[in-house]
């Protein structure tokens, strides 16, 4: 793998990108292609570090920089590998201007099983898909209708969906912007495939930090197919899409009954009583008195006052950092989010 070669072919892509056209005040950051032995930096090679995790941004030597890792997450297209290098640059200009709006992973983990609200979510994945894929101002009035009555039921869980959707969706949405400038046969070919992830029936409507990241993009390219000019203060209390607000008066939304929600909703609660079953059968409990401090927001779930750890959780207990690197049951205190009473490690 020459990561020397696949930086300056990115970075002929990236100079056909005009940065401050995409979003205002936004400029090309110094970024990264790296694999567990080295590093290309600002097309200078050095050994790996081990601040470089992930594909994201991360704040290196006084400024952020966007990395991306070659060897877990191999991207052979290279105006593809633009792409998704712009969308961490954009997360790189969050962090620089002060963005707050960060959702709480550790809160949307104990998102309401309510099949109302899951019912309502999918018909408004349904009016957005069309309104962005019909350029339809009706179908995205619906949308806006439909949202409403799920913030007015679910204020505080839909608020965390909004940041989502603020955080990734935007990213996504300045980086599919760079995309329809170096390939816009590739930009409707991924946005396509976005309209098929909103109709999805499958456990994803029920994966709503992963599900933002495609409505948030899709909502803002609506907005912007519709001549809206995008607002995003990064230090506002106002998410980006209560910014950039649909009027939806005297607009009735249909809401149809779809038979695969409830069902596929069962499966995946089954799933999870299973996954924690088979843990518990050959662990031990340990009692503690911790709280959450690092965590795989991908790589968990929660099923009433349990949290499955798949891989990892990083846990404060009385002061002393404890990194638990195994499959592992967490038992939280109760009404708490974060605070942890004991855990279920395997043997």
């Amino acid at each position: 793998m020459n990561l020397l070669k696949i930086y300056h072919d990115v970075d002929r892509v990236l100079n056909r990108i005009d940065f401050h056209a995409l979003f205002l005040g936004f400029h090309k950051y110094k970024y990264a292609v790296y694999n567990s032995a080295v590093i290309c930096l600002d097309g200078k090679m050095m050994p790996y570090q081990d601040i470089f995790r992930g594909n994201t941004s991360i704040e290196y030597n006084g400024e952020y920089i966007a990395i991306w890792n070659m060897e877990f997450d191999p991207v052979d297209d290279i105006e593809e590998l633009a792409y998704s290098l712009v969308h961490e640059m954009f997360h790189c200009h969050q962090r620089a201007n002060g963005e707050k709006r960060y959702p709480s992973d550790l809160t949307l983990l104990n998102y309401p099983d309510d099949l109302d609200n899951f019912e309502k979510k999918y018909n408004e994945n349904l009016y957005l898909a069309q309104a962005y894929e019909k350029h339809d101002v009706e179908a995205l009035q619906k949308f806006a209708c439909i949202r409403n009555m799920r913030m007015q039921a679910y204020p505080q869980m839909v608020r965390e969906e909004l940041k989502a959707e603020t955080l990734e969706g935007m990213a996504e949405f300045i980086g599919l912007k760079a995309l329809q400038v170096i390939n816009n046969q590739k930009f409707f070919d991924v946005t396509s495939t976005y309209m098929l992830k909103l109709r999805e029936q499958s456990e994803l409507l029920f994966d709503v930090r992963r599900l933002s990241y495609y409505s948030g993009a899709i909502y803002y390219l609506c907005c912007d197919q519709n001549g809206m000019n995008i607002q995003n203060d990064f230090v506002s209390e106002q998410t980006a899409y209560e910014q950039n607000p649909i009027a939806f008066n005297e607009i009735t939304a249909e809401i149809r009954y779809f038979a695969f929600i409830p069902l596929r909703h069962n499966e995946l609660i089954s799933k999870k009583e299973k996954q924690i079953a088979e843990i518990l059968e050959h662990s031990e409990y340990i009692a503690c008195n911790a709280f959450i401090c690092g965590y795989d927001p991908m790589n968990m779930f929660r099923l009433k006052d349990l949290i499955c750890c798949k891989y990892f959780i990083c846990l404060n207990n009385n002061g002393v950092v404890q990194n638990i690197h195994s499959r592992v049951v967490l038992k939280l205190a109760e009404h708490s989010n974060y605070n942890v009473i004991g855990y279920y490690i395997e043997k």
